[in-house]
């Protein structure tokens, strides 16, 4: 029999959004149980970075910025974007997308976000603060809102607009305070068919009375403060019916000057949405444009933030230039009048990038910042302080990174990953430079220790287009990750004519396209992964052979179980080779001949999703699972399971793991409900152990393989957590 390296395959069920940190100091945390025995103290470090929602600088301190995230946490920065600090506690509320932050421009410590619900148990609304963010209170007549747009009027600062898009048709459309927020009214009709599921909004200059709207299906304007609404433009050339208008500007000085950018393109109007015109050159049918802004003091230069990239147009619209990677998505775009030159993105993946010449250049400004979702982490079983981690839909931003101070700082580690998201990683016990990552789309292999990845199977070839580069100015080197800076530049349709012909390219040869390698066809059972890896173990048949993967997978089917059913986690033990433990969505499955045949644990956990397995590395018959309901535990291999409570409640436990160095500590995950586990007696009961993180929410766990005091935590939101245990010290904090 030959044996066999098994990833077990699956569909992810899993969530994208996004959000959050504590700046990279230690968090207290405050359970008092052994505080005489031992002192635990949490970090949160890197990879920095990740998506912002929103992004806004002071009316009177361009240096004072302001982000928000998709899962309810605030960031401060005050040197200009160099370095941020999240607001504790902030708002208080997690799975919240802060998506509308606006502060007043008579006075710079009020404070004004929107934010919708991500989850259905959270609740939206507006949150207001008066001290610069460091208290925040929810505006009740907001309670329950799904503010997408929000709004302050620029000649009265109490008076404000929310724009809400609820599945209750009563919190559903446009909302009025003229009291500073403290009492709202309902100004568009309930149930309109139009006048609902409001993106946008803006408030004219002179005339509070004179409001704009976009909603999923094009802009409207009131004149009378809501008692009539109109189509802004009763037919907008080249708008499509369905187009989600995502922004309004209204140009302070000129109020009869109005943009509109939408999912059809951006549109300007001169008559204060009487007329518009499409702007010629972007978007392409497939690009949206997030966020549009007219430069502050250069009328004719205008930045479109879009799914594609930063555009930047020097005549008005007439021409764009693409400033940043093309797979680049921008939600936000900052420019000051006091510091013309320099532009602030906000992005999904990167974070927030900075250019000091009006945008043609950029680098990565996240110190301080992140909101990643953490997939799998790596410590490297030979290496002191090497660190792999993946981060989830994070293409353009690299899925893989690596660490070698044990998380104090982080670079990419993708190279020939392609972007895709990692769900596992196995390191091989006796060759620890080759490293499998499972991903969303099969298996890749390092064997340089994660350096650098291939796809096992066929190869894969991807088409190579030259592209024509801008050199960057010399005073700035164009960063590294954007490598199609100033690739595209576009001129408007209409004013080409037959005369301008394109001209003739420097050379006709086709450049050489390279041949996929050959290789023998699979033979017998053997296939090509090219689905989901979730899992991945690794064990040798009794004869000590090892498969070589290059060849191909065996399928391995359990007796019993759906033929292509979901398998969440995998386990074997060094004690005993030929044993497997399987977990899928039906409870677990144990094979002892190494995946010939196999038997159901009818008890227990029979029913079930097994979202993890855990053996103790002294003893193999103890097993650990965490499924989507409890955490099990067994002492005979899994014959018989019992239930563990002792302070653990139910929950979907995604993550359970047992100190290597330290067999008698378990630690386990929550990931629904938010929450880190601890026992310290094998499993028999459990203490709560996370406090004051930005997120409880964590899906994996793993041990610090070197230290037995030290834990490496994956977040939903927050990237990777690192606690650390002083074990015999005494807590001198009162």
């Amino acid at each position: 029999m030959k044996s066999r390296l098994l990833p077990f395959l699956t569909f992810a069920v899993l969530s994208s959004i996004l959000i959050a940190n504590a700046g990279g100091r230690p968090l207290p945390d405050d359970s008092a149980a052994d505080a005489a025995k031992e002192i635990r103290q949490w970090e949160v470090t890197g990879p920095w970075g990740g998506d912002v929602r929103a992004l806004v600088a002071s009316p009177d301190d361009s240096d004072l910025l302001y982000l928000g995230t998709g899962d309810g946490q605030i960031f401060r920065s005050i040197d200009g974007g160099r370095t941020w600090r999240r607001l504790k506690p902030g708002l208080d509320k997690r799975g919240l997308s802060v998506d509308s932050i606006v502060i007043d421009p008579r006075n710079s410590k009020v404070i004004y976000v929107g934010v919708w619900p991500v989850g259905r148990d959270q609740e939206g609304g507006v949150f207001k603060t008066e001290d610069g963010g460091e208290h925040w209170k929810l505006l009740e007549g907001t309670r329950k809102m799904s503010v997408r747009s929000f709004a302050i009027a620029p000649s009265n600062s109490n008076f404000l607009i929310a724009g809400s898009a609820n599945d209750d048709l009563n919190l559903n459309g446009v909302f009025r305070s003229t009291d500073a927020g403290k009492t709202w009214e309902r100004i568009s009709p309930i149930g309109d068919k139009e006048i609902h599921n409001i993106e946008s909004a803006a408030i004219d200059p002179r005339n509070t009375n004179i409001i704009y709207i976009g909603t999923w299906h094009l802009p409207w304007k009131t004149t009378d403060g809501g008692a009539s609404w109109k189509q802004a433009g009763n037919q907008i050339a080249g708008m499509i019916n369905d187009s989600d208008i995502f922004g309004i500007s209204v140009d302070a000085a000129k109020p009869n000057l109005v943009y509109v950018n939408a999912c059809s393109g951006i549109f300007r109007s001169v008559n204060a949405g009487e007329k518009w015109v499409k702007l010629p050159g972007i978007p392409f049918s497939a690009r949206r444009t997030y966020t549009l802004l007219p430069h502050p003091s250069e009328p004719n230069t205008i930045f479109a933030g879009t799914s594609e990239g930063l555009w930047r147009s020097k005549d008005g619209g007439k021409r764009w230039m693409l400033l940043t990677s093309k797979t680049m998505v921008v939600r936000s775009i900052v420019v000051t009048p006091d510091k013309p030159r320099r532009v602030l993105i906000a992005t999904d993946d990167v974070g927030i990038r900075i250019s000091d010449n009006l945008g043609d250049d950029f680098v990565d400004s996240n110190t301080g910042f992140i909101h990643r979702h953490i997939l799998a982490i790596q410590p490297d079983i030979s290496e002191r302080g090497r660190i792999l981690a993946s981060v989830f839909h994070d293409g353009s931003g690299g899925s893989v990174f690596i660490s070698s101070d044990g998380g104090e700082s982080w670079q990419p580690s993708s190279h020939g990953m392609s972007g895709r998201d990692v769900f596992a990683f196995y390191q091989v016990p006796d060759q620890p430079n080759l490293i499998y990552a499972g991903t969303n789309n099969g298996m890749f292999r390092s064997s340089d220790r994660g350096a650098s990845w291939s796809y096992v199977g066929a190869e894969l070839v991807q088409k190579e287009v030259p592209v024509k580069k801008r050199p960057a100015p010399a005073r700035r080197r164009a960063s590294a990750m954007e490598p199609s800076v100033g690739r595209y530049q576009t001129v408007p349709v209409s004013k080409r004519t037959s005369s301008q012909k394109k001209k003739p390219a420097a050379s006709s040869k086709k450049p050489a396209q390279k041949q996929p390698a050959k290789r023998e066809p699979l033979s017998g059972n053997f296939v090509e992964l090219t689905r989901q890896v979730d899992d991945i173990t690794g064990f040798v048949d009794s004869e000590g052979r090892t498969l070589d993967e290059t060849r191909g997978w065996e399928r391995v089917s359990i007796d019993g179980y759906e033929s292509g059913g979901r398998v969440f986690s995998v386990a074997t033990h060094k004690d005993t080779p030929l044993k497997i433990f399987a977990g899928t969505k039906q409870g677990l499955y144990i094979s002892n001949d190494a995946g010939q045949s196999w038997e159901h644990a009818d008890r227990g956990p029979n029913d079930m999703y097994v979202k993890a397995i855990a053996q103790d590395p002294r003893e193999a018959s103890v097993v650990v699972i965490g499924t989507n309901q409890f955490v099990f535990r067994s002492t005979n291999g899994g014959r018989t399971w019992v239930r563990r409570g002792g302070g653990l409640p139910s929950g979907d436990f995604t993550s359970v793991v047992i100190n290597p160095t330290n067999p008698d500590e378990v630690m386990a995950a929550d990931y629904s409900h938010g929450g880190v586990y601890r026992s310290t007696d094998k499993g028999y009961t459990w203490e709560r152990i996370d406090s004051e993180l930005p997120t409880n929410r964590v899906w994996t766990l793993m041990f610090d393989p070197f230290d037995r005091n030290r834990l490496y935590a994956g977040s939903f939101s927050s990237g990777i957590y690192v606690l650390t245990i002083q074990r015999g010290a005494k807590n001198s904090s009162p």
